[in-house]
């Protein structure tokens, strides 16, 4: 019993990945620590897109936007066949394709910004009037924290995906799946498969943070890409369905205590 009295179950599950996606639907950078903070996503986790020609986006007032108004790879799979950089403090953006850099870009003047847009256009073939604009979340003054990000769901969370749970599937299934699939920021591992589930409106303690776990992660088209070769060989949501009688893979979690978080930081729930 802790101080307050409440039970602590200890799980074996321990984080083994720390994921952020700067850009949405690009890719991803690893951490080996991060501090969440209170009632906000991961930090500079989608604080970017590039948002389709015909979308609205008011920097000043931004209000939550489906992920089909966007960029992704739930309908851009050749997205996936890039190896992108993003340094969020320089804004610089470097893009490798078939191991050869195509865009080196600082996204600081409207030229360079630019050149990447187009750079869009024209490798995903979205014709000459449908040129991406790149958007970003705005900041809270003299704070890091994003009051809008270009996240999958409306609420501020922190996605989760238990690697037992996708070994399992695979067993299943038969095949192999690369956990980039599901684009979580935690990747924990040494729990039971789908465990996770019963976690929903429980506390994790995990390093100096509390999450509380509130949502399934129903999953979409996007995880059919294969991030090794941009293919869709896979279609994920129907394994799942056809398996386990539903759609959904991961957790979300909100952060109800800031802190600092840890590769093999091990997760307590109560």
């Amino acid at each position: 019993y802790n101080a307050r009295c409440y039970r602590l179950v200890v799980f074996m599950s321990k984080i083994k990945s720390i994921v952020r996606y700067p850009i949405k639907g690009l890719s991803g950078e690893n951490l080996e620590n991060i501090t969440l903070e209170k009632n906000q996503v991961l930090p500079g986790d989608r604080e970017f897109a590039f948002a389709r020609s015909y979308v609205t986006y008011e920097e000043n007032n931004p209000m939550y936007l489906r992920k089909t108004n966007f960029l992704a790879l739930v309908r851009e799979e050749k997205l996936a066949k890039l190896d992108t950089k993003f340094d969020p403090k320089t804004r610089e953006l470097t893009i490798n394709l078939d191991n050869k850099v195509v865009i080196n870009e600082i996204l600081l003047k409207e030229e360079n910004i630019k050149k990447v847009e187009t750079f869009f256009q024209n490798y995903l073939n979205l014709g000459i009037d449908n040129k991406p604009k790149l958007v970003q979340g705005i900041k809270i003054q003299n704070n890091n924290n994003l009051t809008h990000s270009f996240s999958d769901i409306p609420d501020k969370a922190v996605s989760i995906i238990n690697l037992n749970t996708i070994n399992e599937l695979e067993k299943n299934i038969g095949k192999n799946i690369n956990p980039s699939r599901f684009r979580a920021n935690f990747l924990i591992d040494k729990g039971n498969p789908w465990e996770e589930f019963n976690w929903i409106g429980k506390k994790v303690s995990v390093g100096e943070c509390v999450l509380e776990v509130f949502k399934r992660t129903q999953r979409c088209a996007a995880t059919n890409v294969n991030p090794e070769n941009a293919v869709r060989d896979i279609n994920i949501p129907n394994e799942i369905n056809t398996h386990y009688g539903h759609f959904d893979l991961g957790v979300y979690a909100r952060v109800i205590k800031t802190g600092l978080v840890s590769i093999s930081d091990k997760l307590y729930i109560n």
